[in-house]
């Protein structure tokens, strides 16, 4: 049985995603043991002619091809193509440690886990390299999915962990498409079905923030796709954790967290101002201004009160404008 499924979405990143197959394939287990699944998304560059040159190397690397649809998109056709005990989603301009895969693997196995985490190492061109503070995560306890979102600060990047790729497929857990900051919305709705999860306090994962990467794109199109963005995450958490179950209960504090996401993005965005007004009046009726408890620290929580004043919000918010139309 193939132990891992590893799936890499693919568009426009020539300059980056050989590394990241190479590291893949560094590893400590036998190739027979796990797939790597490139997801073609319609890339123009030369990414797709170098992931063939490298299927002629690898027998474990697998190519298929979609039209262009986003990140969500990529990841969620990945998931039918899984063969995999596990999935771990790779973002194709970041890179993974060497012979990582069998102290993982043999882990999760053996814990019978749903989720396994691990550190990372953000990697910066102009800055010192920085992960998790392992003190804030449950290193050596096997706790539930609920546990960690009430009591940990949730790590929400899907490049994060391995999930068992039974919980996706049962409970039909996919990336919300057309839309950035995906990872909130779909880490928070695969917590909840996780019953055992550890994190392991290694480096693993190598996040290399990249200029005209999806997450420090500049612009007023990119700027207003975050606040819609915000919006469509509210809008689904909001419908979504409705029970009294306890584990909606502890979603809630998390959704009005990200409430505050929304409506800061909305206040800060420099779009023009009758743009914004509209995004204020839709926030609005999203109920996204009706924040209870969070997880922000002091400095977010002290400006959410600011924020949540009408007064305040709807006569300060000209200040952050763009003339651009």
């Amino acid at each position: 049985m193939i132990r891992l499924s590893l799936i890499v979405p693919v568009y426009n990143v020539e300059r980056y995603v050989e590394r990241c197959i190479r590291s893949l394939e560094q590893q400590d287990i036998p190739r027979e043991d796990y797939e790597i699944i490139v997801v073609d998304d319609g890339s123009q560059d030369r990414s797709i002619s170098l992931v063939e040159q490298l299927c002629r190397e690898f027998s474990n690397l697998v190519l298929v091809h979609k039209p262009n649809g986003g990140l969500s998109s990529a990841r969620n056709f990945g998931i039918p193509h899984a063969r995999g005990k596990y999935i771990w989603f790779v973002d194709s301009d970041d890179y993974v440690e060497s012979r990582v895969l069998k102290d993982l693997l043999d882990q999760a196995d053996a814990l019978d886990l749903d989720l396994l985490a691990f550190n990372y190492c953000d990697i910066w061109p102009d800055k010192s390299p920085a992960g998790f503070n392992p003190s804030r995560h449950p290193v050596g306890k096997v706790i539930s999915g609920e546990t960690y979102i009430r009591d940990y600060p949730v790590g929400i990047s899907a490049w994060f962990f391995l999930v068992r790729r039974e919980l996706l497929t049962r409970h039909a857990v996919r990336f919300t498409e057309g839309i950035i900051h995906e990872d909130y919305e779909f880490t928070l709705h695969l917590y909840k079905y996780v019953r055992r999860m550890t994190f392991r306090d290694v480096r693993v994962y190598n996040y290399f923030h990249r200029e005209g990467s999806i997450t420090t794109t500049r612009g007023y199109q990119q700027v207003l796709k975050s606040i819609r963005s915000w919006q469509k995450i509210v809008e689904i958490e909001s419908a979504r954790y409705t029970s009294d179950s306890s584990y909606d209960q502890a979603a809630r504090q998390w959704v009005d967290t990200h409430k505050f996401f929304s409506i800061n993005r909305l206040f800060f965005g420099r779009i023009p101002l009758s743009l914004k007004q509209e995004e204020y009046r839709r926030l609005c009726r999203l109920g996204a201004f009706r924040i209870g408890r969070t997880h922000l620290n002091l400095e977010r929580r002290l400006r959410c009160r600011l924020l949540c004043c009408p007064w305040f919000y709807t006569t300060f918010m000209r200040c952050f404008t763009s003339t651009q139309a």
